[in-house]
């Protein structure tokens, strides 16, 4: 399959992805990195997705329909998020202890 059919093919679950993370349906589990619980995007049940194991305990993922899944996408995008925020703050409290 070409590069274009296949990005053409994942952009929808990254939208879908996105959706989930701005929707506050992705939630680390506390004590455990890597681990999510991800709200399913109808409203009709909760996913554990594992980022070490790259897995989701959802249907598609299962069945193998669609990997990575927009459960996993959106528990990388939060990680990504996360990850930048730090990196903002550790670079804000950089430029202030320069200035002082």
């Amino acid at each position: 399959m070409r590069l274009k059919e296949r990005m053409m093919g994942f952009l929808p679950r990254l939208e879908k992805a996105q959706a989930l993370l701005e929707g506050g349906k992705v939630h680390p589990v506390l004590g455990k990195d890597g681990l999510f619980v991800v709200e399913s995007q109808e409203g009709k049940g909760h996913y554990l997705v594992d980022l070490e194991g790259e897995t989701c305990t959802c249907p598609a993922f299962a069945q193998g329909k669609t990997r990575p899944c927009k459960h996993l996408i959106a528990a990388v995008l939060h990680e990504y998020e996360r990850e930048k925020a730090l990196r903002e703050r550790e670079r804000a409290a950089q430029a202030a202890r320069a200035v002082a």
